[in-house]
C-alpha cells in the first residue's frame, strides 16, 4: 500500500490537484493547500445516507440533482471542495460535468467531526459564501445540532436546531422533516 504524501511547502493549483491519484478519502484544495481526511465514522455515514435519501426524493420531484461525497466542486484555480452532500437545482444543471461541478452548488452540506470543525465552520463556509452557494448546512453529530445559513441574508444561521425540531429550507421549498430522522440507523 502506498502512502500519499502532500507537499505543503508550496501552493497547489487545480491542474496539479487533479493529477493526484484517485481516492475515496476526502481530498480538497483550499486556498492552494491540499487537505486529506480519513474515512468518516459510522454516525457520519448514517446521517449522510438519511439526508441523501431526503434530498434525492426532493430532487426527483423538482428536476434537480442530489449528490454525495466524493464529488469535486471546482470553485477557482486554488479551490476544489468536496461537500458531504450537495444539491443542484434544475436551473443550474449546466454546471455539472463528468469531472464534477464547475461552479458552486445551490446547497452544500457538511457533517462535521472534531478534526474538520474549524475548516468547515470557517474556511469552507467563507468559500461557499464567496462563490455563490445559496444555502449551507452544518450538521454536528457530536452535539446533535444543525445550522442553516442562507447566504442571501446575513452570515448567521437562519435556522439552528439542537437535538430536535423541524428542518425546513428557504431554498428547497416544501422540504421538511424532523431533525431526529437524520440519526435513525
Amino acid at each position: 500500500m502506498q502512502t500519499a504524501t502532500i507537499d505543503r511547502s508550496r501552493e497547489w493549483t487545480v491542474d496539479e490537484f487533479f493529477q493526484l491519484e484517485e481516492s475515496n478519502l476526502p481530498c480538497e484544495l483550499i486556498n492552494g493547500e491540499v487537505f486529506m481526511s480519513p474515512a468518516p465514522n459510522v454516525t457520519h455515514q448514517v446521517i449522510a445516507g438519511n439526508l441523501y435519501d431526503l434530498l434525492k426524493r426532493y430532487a426527483r420531484k423538482n428536476g434537480g440533482i442530489a449528490m454525495f461525497s466524493p464529488v469535486d466542486v471546482i470553485l477557482d484555480r486554488k479551490n476544489v471542495l468536496q461537500p458531504d452532500l450537495l444539491y443542484v437545482s434544475r436551473e443550474n444543471l449546466g454546471i455539472i460535468s463528468e469531472r464534477g461541478l464547475n461552479a458552486a452548488p445551490d446547497l452544500a452540506v457538511e457533517i462535521i467531526s472534531p478534526s474538520n470543525s474549524f475548516k468547515d465552520r470557517n474556511q469552507k463556509r467563507k468559500l461557499y459564501q464567496k462563490f455563490g452557494v445559496k444555502e449551507y448546512w452544518i450538521i454536528d453529530p457530536g452535539n446533535k445540532t444543525l445550522e442553516i445559513y442562507d447566504f442571501s441574508m446575513e452570515d448567521t444561521p437562519v435556522l439552528y436546531l439542537a437535538e430536535e425540531g423541524l428542518v425546513t429550507s428557504r431554498l428547497l421549498l416544501g422540504l421538511s422533516f424532523p431533525f431526529q430522522d437524520l440519526f435513525v440507523r
